[in-house]
């Protein structure tokens, strides 16, 4: 009864397993999918101004709000928020990259389309 007991266990165990490693498997696979489809959308919509060195005082091209990437990708704009906030390529407007006396909204762009300055390396 004891080995019964054991055998149940171990086999329920693996399955719970089984059923977890798929669930994740699915989860990343979307969530490179949503990263892929939010930097599509963000370089067709930005690359003509990717040789800009700053933006205008109005509105500079290389930003797009969170609402517009969700209406142009079909996603919600709580899953754009996430999936730009964890993109390696994509970053969000900071405060230092306003104009002065303009308010920060959120807005995210290529890193590479808006960073001036190459990261520097310890060495």
């Amino acid at each position: 009864m004891l080995e019964e007991l054991v055998v149940t266990f171990v086999v329920s165990a693996i399955a719970g397993l089984i059923i977890w490693l798929v669930k994740l498997s699915k989860e990343k696979r979307r969530e490179q999918a949503d990263k892929k489809t939010i930097y599509d959308c963000l370089y067709k919509r930005t690359k003509q101004y990717a040789s800009f060195t700053v933006g205008t005082p109005i509105d500079d091209p290389r930003w797009v709000s969170t609402t517009e990437i969700a209406s142009y990708t079909n996603l919600s704009p709580d899953r754009v928020r996430h999936i730009c906030s964890i993109h390696e390529k994509i970053r969000p407007m900071m405060k230092e990259d306003l104009w002065p006396g303009k308010s920060l909204e959120e807005k995210w762009a290529i890193r590479e389309f808006v960073d001036l300055q190459p990261k520097r390396t310890l060495s």
